[in-house]
């Protein structure tokens, strides 16, 4: 005979374990690293307040020119803010944010739009993202395109692109050409070297010059732990 539990031990053992299953439901997953990069030309630096319900964060640098020092937000959506005292909070939102369920480490490209910021999140652990490895950000509203060596890289708008370095030779840099389209047929509007990095990973954020219309670009690096192979 399969022995039974007394019914009020087995009523206890429910209890506890409805306890245990509305905890983890209602729990909120770890927190999340997270970095930000201003998409914007040259160097400006915002100020700005990681914001979850009425928990205002202390004030993080973002910057063009490189990473803003990692924050922890204490939910997975909050809001990027600015201080504005004509709001009741004391604080502006210029930016919504939206982390994927899973995932500890995350990078915000923030792109300007009027008077906030588009959000375009990057996984930080991304396998294709490592050192000697690119991120293209094409901030324009027509594809590009780029050849890193022998190696064609298509960017279409708003869409981060992940791109390898081709393997290093005897020389420490290598050839990279951007084009745009031309009534069918591609023209180069830049054609440069860049060297190879092995202990670092670059963000290369292309956009159309404000003032003379051109298309141009503007390289971060971020140093990282080198690999062991550039193949």
């Amino acid at each position: 005979m399969i022995p039974t539990m007394p019914r009020h031990r087995f009523l206890i053992v429910l209890i506890f374990l409805g306890f245990i299953s509305a905890d983890l439901v209602g729990k909120e997953p770890d927190p999340a690293s997270v970095r930000a990069l201003l998409l914007v030309p040259g160097g400006p630096i915002a100020e700005l307040h990681p914001m979850s319900g009425a928990i205002v964060g202390e004030a993080i640098q973002v910057g063009a020119r490189g990473l803003s020092e990692p924050f922890k937000p204490s939910t997975r959506e909050f809001f990027l803010t600015m201080p504005d005292i004509k709001q009741s909070s004391g604080y502006r939102s210029v930016a919504k944010v939206a982390l994927p369920p899973e995932g500890k480490d995350f990078i915000l490209l923030l792109e300007p739009s009027s008077t906030t910021f588009r959000v375009h999140i990057v996984n930080g652990k991304e396998s294709r993202f490592g050192a000697d490895a690119l991120l293209f950000f094409n901030a324009t509203d027509i594809t590009l395109g780029a050849t890193l060596g022998n190696t064609k890289v298509i960017m279409k708008p708003r869409e981060a692109v992940f791109a390898k370095a081709p393997p290093v030779g005897e020389k420490p840099f290598y050839q990279v050409t951007f084009y745009e389209s031309d009534d069918g047929k591609a023209r180069i509007f830049t054609n440069t070297r860049w060297p190879h990095r092995a202990a670092s990973r670059c963000y290369v954020f292309l956009y159309r010059n404000a003032s003379t219309g051109r298309l141009t670009y503007q390289a971060v690096d971020e140093e990282i732990a080198p690999e062991t192979s550039t193949e």
